[in-house]
């Protein structure tokens, strides 16, 4: 089991590292405004402070998706718990800002109203569930429960990278004609999936082996 967890710990850092870079650099090195993301948003009336909101957003959406997952090495939570409490601070002010930023350009978000509330509510619920997480932790000293909360926090957080990659397979399903109606669709399911494996994670925790059992 516990080479099955480190496997995916890896898996997932992979995944996220590279999003992450290509966020900083897209837009941390690079103009972002030649993204093919900005480009999607021709014709739309932007604020002109749209793109700070824009740059601030991916760059601090990065940060915590870079770092979120070394949360999880279990062997770094309990021989580094100062670098542990470090990195975890700087994962939660990256979604404070990520989050607020995020909520702030759905307003903007393709697909309609849709595309809109289904943004919008991820930013919401990755703001809560990361501040019920250090609620855990600082206020009621409850691990367990901190625990938990912080993995839902990551699951949505990486939804930068199921958003990724489900872009590039529906434009080559379905075209860049109808791209605002399955954008309309990928502003819900690039993240509610990964609270149900979140979930899942968490409910297999619960388990009983079968030697506990036995005990028992």
């Amino acid at each position: 089991m516990k080479k099955k967890n480190s496997v995916g710990i890896w898996i997932t850092a992979i995944f996220a590292i590279g999003v992450a870079m290509y966020g900083f650099v897209l837009y941390g090195v690079l103009d972002g405004r030649e993204s093919a993301f900005v480009d999607s948003k021709d014709g739309m009336e932007l604020s002109d402070s749209w793109m700070t909101w824009l740059t601030v957003h991916a760059i601090s959406a990065a940060i915590a998706l870079l770092i979120g997952w070394l949360q999880f090495v279990k062997r770094l939570r309990l021989k580094h718990l100062s670098l542990h409490r470090a990195i975890g601070m700087l994962y939660t002010l990256a979604i404070a800002v990520g989050g607020v930023t995020g909520l702030y350009l759905s307003f903007y978000a393709s697909g309609g109203i849709s595309g809109m509330l289904g943004f919008g509510l991820l930013a919401i619920v990755w703001l809560i569930s990361t501040g019920i997480g250090v609620a855990a932790i600082i206020v009621r000293r409850d691990p367990a429960a901190h625990g938990k909360w912080m993995l839902r926090s990551y699951a949505l957080a990486f939804a930068g990278v199921t958003l990724r990659a489900y872009l590039p397979l529906s434009m080559v399903l379905f075209g860049e004609e109808v791209f605002d109606i399955y954008y309309a669709v990928i502003a819900w399911i690039c993240w509610i999936p990964n609270l149900f494996v979140a979930e899942w994670l968490i409910r297999r925790k619960k388990r009983p082996t079968a030697r506990n059992t036995v005990s028992a």
